[in-house]
């Protein structure tokens, strides 16, 4: 289990300056501009106060874009996935199927997490997409040409990424995170085939995931993000915590818990008296899908309410998602986005200092 006092941090993604969305746009993109972007939301995270960092996704198009960076065997643009928010507002992104046998190209060390390492003044945190995300993306009539059994293919990723966990905690990772934003999507019938066996199937889920950290040092702090979706401020998943908690958070066996709590969507907070004794809860009060500030007063009220079925030296504040699990990234400012960081870590020193 890692040590790291973290009462404030990051989900993991932010807004990406203008500059690089623009050459994310057109195709443009150097490591010269990726490098640039990294140090400037290191300067943005330092300036704000937050005690552990990370490179804000800067060098993501989308957030399991690790995957793809270091493996061979998807084709990254597979199908195209489309959005519809509750105004009638869609947007769409291409998602990426498997098509062949997965091979091992790269080290996240050398595509990411070094260069962050060489030059940040804290703790660096390193997100991670959990492998049965992927299952959505295993697709009948292509992906069982080399994979029959969607099993084997989930096994190959597992392995994958717990290399690439070990190597970036070797190099100095001090915080992992995986991002898991399925698990509370149950009527996604990729992953939860048999509406009446959920149960069964979101713990074999969880404990796949949890394989990715196996053999990490116990220096190395882990932490599991469960997401409700988040693209450009749209949502996904409508089933509260409630429903499900008492397999999901059984079943998480990770030092952090960041949950998404920052509407009603989420449920209240009873679910999280399932939350295992020795994981802290990360809530994730601040929203970072619209730009109107949170009330310090009122992230303190709902900080007492939670301590009610967690005790307050197991929790934590955090926005409720990244910024931009997209390059395009959600709609709101970098000013929004400063205020909300700020925001966080004000109510977090009031808090727990």
């Amino acid at each position: 289990m890692g040590d790291l006092d973290i009462r404030a941090e990051t989900v993991g993604s932010l807004l990406r300056p203008a500059y690089l969305r623009d050459a994310m746009a057109a195709g443009t993109v150097s490591r010269e501009i990726q490098d640039r972007a990294v140090l400037e939301v290191l300067e943005l995270q330092r300036s704000v106060g937050l005690p552990v960092v990370g490179d804000g996704e800067m060098r993501r198009r989308i957030w399991h874009g690790p995957v793809l960076d270091v493996t061979d065997g998807f084709d990254p643009e597979g199908f195209t996935r489309t959005w519809t928010s509750e105004d009638g507002r869609t947007a769409s992104h291409t998602s990426p199927v498997v098509e062949s046998r997965l091979t091992e190209r790269g080290s996240l060390v050398d595509v990411e997490a070094g260069f962050v390492l060489a030059h940040a003044d804290r703790p660096v945190k390193v997100t991670l997409p959990v492998p049965t995300n992927f299952l959505s993306y295993w697709t009948a009539g292509v992906s069982d040409r080399a994979y029959p059994d969607p099993q084997e293919f989930l096994d190959d990723l597992v392995t994958i990424l717990q290399r690439q966990a070990r190597a970036l905690a070797d190099a100095g990772v001090r915080y992992l995170q995986l991002d898991a934003p399925k698990y509370t999507f149950l009527d996604n019938r990729r992953l939860f085939p048999d509406p009446d066996r959920w149960a069964g199937r979101l713990a074999e889920l969880v404990r796949t995931d949890r394989r990715v950290f196996d053999g990490l040092p116990d220096d190395v702090v882990t932490g599991i993000h469960v997401c409700r979706g988040n693209y450009r401020s749209m949502y996904e998943s409508t089933v509260p915590y409630d429903e499900m908690g008492e397999v999901l958070f059984a079943e998480a066996r990770y030092d952090r818990l960041l949950l998404e709590y920052d509407d009603a969507r989420a449920g209240g907070f009873d679910a999280l008296r399932h939350v295992r004794p020795e994981s802290t809860v990360v809530l994730g009060l601040v929203t970072t899908k619209h730009p109107e500030p949170e009330s310090v007063d009122d992230l303190r009220r709902r900080i007492d309410e939670a301590s009610r079925h967690v005790p307050l030296d197991r929790l934590a504040l955090s926005p409720q998602c990244g910024f931009a699990s997209t390059w395009e990234g959600n709609e709101l400012g970098v000013d929004d986005q400063r205020r909300k960081l700020e925001t966080v870590v004000r109510t977090a020193e009031l808090v727990w200092s």
